[in-house]
């Protein structure tokens, strides 16, 4: 199992923010979830928002009564963009239920919250090229395809990070896996089957 996160919370009438904090590292900054975007979970089970330059998928496990975030977090450092992914879960009627209470009494509520998480490490994320990238983010189905992309398929806690560039095809890449300083796995992140974007996908060539 991983180390537990600390998650802090702020819920406002609007919206709640979000940092969280391990003891190998903090987020880079504060993610802002709007009220009607977390109440869209009372009528689905997932969603998928942004902030800045991260991104957060929010599953609700109604059976075991949590609320999953995936959480991409996300820096721009000029020339590069790079970050991370970490997964929090914590129960959902409580976070429910203090959205609903900063509402009533027009006031923050804070909330300070261990996770319960124990997903697969993440290898770190460093775009080392922005134009496929932008243009993926920038189309919202081709954005939640990508996440769950690099999501599902990066669960390499053993990688010291993980460089992506443009290939040539629009919105796909090429990586290069970095272990211990060395190149190890490399290959491409090729989404196909873009003559109808809502069935294209995203496939891995090594």
């Amino acid at each position: 199992m991983r180390e537990r996160t600390l998650v802090y919370m702020v819920f406002r009438g609007d919206y709640v923010s979000l940092r969280t904090i391990s003891r190998t590292r903090k987020s880079p900054h504060r993610f802002y979830i709007s009220r009607h975007k977390l109440e869209e979970l009372e009528h689905k089970s997932e969603i998928v928002t942004y902030d800045i330059h991260s991104f957060a998928i929010l599953h609700q496990n109604t059976y075991a009564g949590t609320i999953e975030i995936e959480f991409s977090w996300l820096e721009n450092n000029g020339d590069t963009v790079s970050g991370y992914q970490d997964t929090i879960i914590l129960p959902y009627d409580k976070m429910m239920e203090c959205l609903h209470e900063s509402t009533q009494k027009n006031e923050p509520v804070i909330w300070k919250a261990l996770s319960i998480d124990d997903s697969v490490g993440q290898a770190r994320f460093v775009f080392k090229s922005r134009k496929n990238l932008h243009a993926a983010l920038e189309n919202g189905v081709i954005r939640h395809k990508l996440i769950r992309f690099l999501r599902d398929q990066f669960r390499w806690g053993h990688s010291e990070k993980i460089e992506i560039y443009d290939d040539f095809m629009p919105y796909s890449f090429y990586f290069q896996e970095i272990k211990n300083g060395n190149a190890g796995i490399s290959g491409g992140i090729i989404l196909h089957g873009q003559e109808n974007m809502k069935k294209a996908y995203y496939s891995m060539h090594t």
